[in-house]
């Protein structure tokens, strides 16, 4: 059995969401935004062929939740969630077995097998939208999606992680001259919408790097971003601040349609 901590985005952006964290012998999928078939064929994608232990919920959010009770009714496995998340996504998701369900408060520390998981909030249009931080040995993961702005208190939380998952959502000029209605255009880059690819940079001027090994961008928007924009933009503005000649780590994107490159602690 590996000692390695297994941490792999599955999939990220608007038209679903799901990752993988894996130590021993825990498995726990985070969010369920794409269908179980999708599910199925990025694990094998990946050769991962462990049991599920858990499905772990961030918000109520349609791409993050929309799959969740046929996770639950194939994998047979609890459901995790904040009180407020499961209120707001219960009665959509079919038959499950609310003894299966164990609801949380944002904020508190809890486990699933051998892995410890932190839980924090995050400014998002959402009912009690979380961020999340997984525990192993003297190891750190963290994945922070669907920020509305550069929080202190947020930083604060994936601060001296080995991996982060920081939502590099869109391209602000892309988004003010793209085809979004205003209203939409207002929501992303309001306060509790979407961080921008600046922001993202700008969340990570704040951090200590020096253990840190991965940073993928996540959440991009298909219509408002681009890849190799969000990774131009970010890293370019590290460069400017000399945060790549003090740290040594590298920046990734997290794929929209298919598994990224999966990091091992």
């Amino acid at each position: 059995m590996s000692d390695e901590m297994l941490f792999c985005p599955l999939y990220s952006g608007s038209s679903g969401n799901s990752i993988l964290i894996s130590y021993k012998d825990t498995s726990i999928i985070v969010d369920a935004g794409v269908s179980f078939k999708k599910l199925a064929q990025a694990l094998e994608k990946i050769g991962f062929n462990k049991k599920i232990d858990a499905i772990l919920l961030s918000h109520d959010h349609y791409d993050h939740v929309k799959c969740a009770g046929v996770y639950f009714r194939k994998l047979n496995v609890p459901i995790i969630t904040n009180y407020k998340t499961w209120e707001s996504i219960k009665n959509s998701l079919g038959k499950v077995d609310e003894s299966y369900v164990k609801l949380i408060d944002t904020g508190t520390s809890f486990s699933v097998g051998s892995i410890g998981i932190g839980t924090f909030s995050i400014p998002h249009d959402a009912s009690d939208p979380m961020g999340f931080c997984f525990y192993v040995k003297d190891k750190k993961v963290s994945i922070c999606t669907d920020v509305g702005h550069v929080s202190d208190s947020v930083a604060a939380m994936i601060d001296f992680s080995d991996i982060i998952l920081l939502e590099s959502n869109h391209d602000v000029e892309m988004l003010m001259f793209g085809p979004y209605p205003y209203h939409l255009k207002q929501r992303i880059k309001g306060d509790k919408g979407h961080l921008s690819n600046e922001q993202a940079a700008k969340m990570i001027l704040k951090l200590n790097l020096a253990r840190t090994k991965r940073i993928y961008l996540g959440h991009l928007s298909e219509e408002n971003n681009h890849p190799d924009v969000a990774l131009l933009t970010v890293s370019s503005i590290l460069k400017q601040h000399g945060v790549f000649e003090s740290y040594n780590f590298s920046l990734e994107i997290a794929n929209r349609y298919s598994p990224s490159l999966c990091s091992l602690l």
